[in-house]
């Protein structure tokens, strides 16, 4: 039955999202916000999406927050979508997520989102309204 279902699926043809975490450095634990994108890309990948967090060792050794080299980010991974992951300590002990999906081949915006949180980045209810939104643009600008 699971193979039926998953080969419906992927005959539609599923949409390839990047997630990249282009946190600064000096703005949250490296580990939290690598948390936080595997978290993303995992919702993403509950709500049938072909979603992958992109390693740093894929990434140019100067890394890629900003401009063209997120068009080569997108093409290298063959993503659709490339989704920006931003974090940031917040007060007393929150994290604050911005998320930036794209249209991997030009960058067309898709939809943002924004959301707090605490080190172990449980989901909560602004994550799936962004996940929802996102769907709706990826059906809209990518059919």
């Amino acid at each position: 039955m699971l193979a039926l279902v998953l080969g419906v699926v992927l005959a539609q043809g599923t949409t390839h999202v990047a997630v990249l975490d282009v946190s600064a450095p000096d703005a949250v634990y490296e580990d939290v916000s690598r948390a936080l994108a595997e978290q993303v890309s995992l919702e993403l990948l509950k709500k049938g999406f072909l979603s992958k967090r992109v390693d740093e060792s894929e990434l140019p050794v100067q890394g890629c927050r900003i401009g063209p080299c997120l068009g080569e980010v997108a093409k290298s991974q063959s993503a659709d979508v490339l989704l920006l992951l931003d974090a940031t300590e917040a007060e007393k002990g929150k994290i604050d997520v911005s998320l930036s999906a794209m249209r991997g081949r030009d960058g067309l915006p898709l939809s943002v989102g924004k959301w707090s949180t605490t080190a172990e980045g449980k989901p909560n209810k602004q994550l799936s309204k962004f996940i929802t939104a996102m769907q709706k643009a990826v059906a809209k600008h990518l059919r």
